[in-house]
């Protein structure tokens, strides 16, 4: 976790996910354990899998599931040496059909920054439309963001 961490993609794009210690590391884990218990439902608090390399136990990255407004917002990451091999791509279509079927979440959004294109390409393999841009605080600061839906196969609802 903290390699993937201390990588310079994170830091430029998902700082918020940035730990400068073992310590702060290690307590956000702890944290979001504790959410899944009770039983944990991402509408109500984070929800974080471990994206792991099905043969070799290598963790990759992560795909996320939190509260936003009263739905679902879906984030990612994969280690830079992981990338470019449809690991995110099948890790992100997989957590969403996961989610919708164990939570019955209907749409799940996901937020990036516009500037992000690597992030934007991999929403629309992983079957995200995008619904529109806007500039609003995001990771940080006023930036333009571009918001997208996905919809589990079979209820491709209205954006």
């Amino acid at each position: 976790m903290m390699a993937l961490n201390a990588e310079s993609s994170t830091s430029h794009w998902l700082p918020s996910h940035v730990y400068p210690t073992l310590e702060d590391a290690s307590s956000r884990l702890r944290f979001l354990i504790s959410c899944y218990s009770a039983p944990g439902h991402p509408q109500r608090g984070p929800y974080v899998l471990a994206v792991e390399h099905k043969d070799e136990g290598k963790l990759l990255g992560h795909v996320g599931f939190s509260p936003f407004d009263d739905e679902v917002e879906v984030s990612y990451a994969i280690a830079e040496s992981s990338r470019g091999r449809g690991y995110g791509t099948d890790a992100l279509v997989n957590a969403c059909s996961w989610l919708a079927d164990t939570f019955a979440v209907s749409r799940v959004i996901a937020l990036t920054e516009s500037a992000n294109v690597s992030s934007r390409r991999l929403l629309d393999r992983a079957s995200f439309v995008r619904v529109h841009e806007s500039a609003m605080m995001f990771q940080g600061h006023e930036q333009l963001v571009s918001r997208y839906h996905w919809h589990p196969p079979g209820n491709r609802g209205v954006a």
